[in-house]
């Protein structure tokens, strides 16, 4: 059985509207997804100055700054807790790195589809908006031959794919994005395409292999069955956990 650890509330797609920070600062402009499940999470996060890559191999190219705007990006995936009114995240991949600062807020519904988070040391203070998904199941996954982790959350029209390795950083001289973890968020809108992703070559492709993880056939699946995931790499996945 299933034990949630997010209420319905939270499950669903959200975008950040605006984040301000207790030095001033604030941002409108960095796009945002947060795919929530009853227990998984994928985020991503893309700057606006973020340099525009048909390949991982131009970074090499690119002047300090543009680099330095690739890596504010960010991304992570893993588990979700809701205790009261404070929502915590703990990933287990991230983009650039997996970090050990504790990443929670204090959550407050200002209706079924705005949320408000405020940081619990008070630095920031975040606006969020649903986006309509309807149910999202989350799946956990173990490459068979390494220690690569993955996480698919699927709705009717959304999906996210994570994967990578606790380890997982980037360097720009690795020109391989092999090194790095992947977060990439996928719509359907007629057919499944990269919706926006931390390796900027996939955005406004088609992910066609996406129609075989739609919600019908996720159903079907069960901890322990090893099952193929068409996206990069494309390869066979043991379940570990399903919600």
């Amino acid at each position: 059985m299933t034990i949630a650890t997010v209420a319905p509330a939270y499950q669903g797609l959200w975008r950040r509207t605006a984040i301000r920070r207790s030095d001033g600062s604030s941002d409108t402009s960095t796009a945002v997804w947060w795919l929530q499940s009853p227990r998984f999470h994928v985020d991503l996060r893309i700057p606006a100055e973020r340099p525009a890559l048909l390949r991982a191999a131009q970074l090499a190219s690119l002047p300090a700054a543009q680099v330095a705007g690739f890596a504010a990006q960010t991304g992570f995936a893993g588990s979700t807790y809701v205790d009261g009114a404070r929502c915590t995240w703990q990933p287990e991949i991230a983009f650039p790195t997996l970090g050990d600062d504790v990443d929670a807020g204090i959550m407050r519904f200002d209706s079924a589809d705005a949320l408000h988070e405020t940081g619990v040391d008070g630095s920031y203070d975040e606006d969020w908006r649903r986006t309509p998904t309807g149910a999202v199941r989350g799946v956990r996954l173990q490459d068979k031959q390494s220690d690569a982790i993955a996480y698919l959350l699927v709705s009717e029209h959304w999906m996210a794919w994570a994967c990578g390795r606790r380890g997982d950083t980037f360097h720009p001289h690795l020109t391989s994005a092999d090194a790095w973890s992947e977060f990439t968020i996928l719509h359907k809108d007629g057919d499944w395409k990269v919706a926006a992703s931390n390796f900027p070559w996939l955005e406004a492709t088609p992910a066609a292999g996406a129609a075989a993880l739609e919600p019908a056939a996720i159903a079907r699946w069960k901890t322990g069955e090893v099952v193929l995931i068409p996206f990069r790499p494309r390869q066979w996945w043991r379940i570990t956990d399903i919600d």
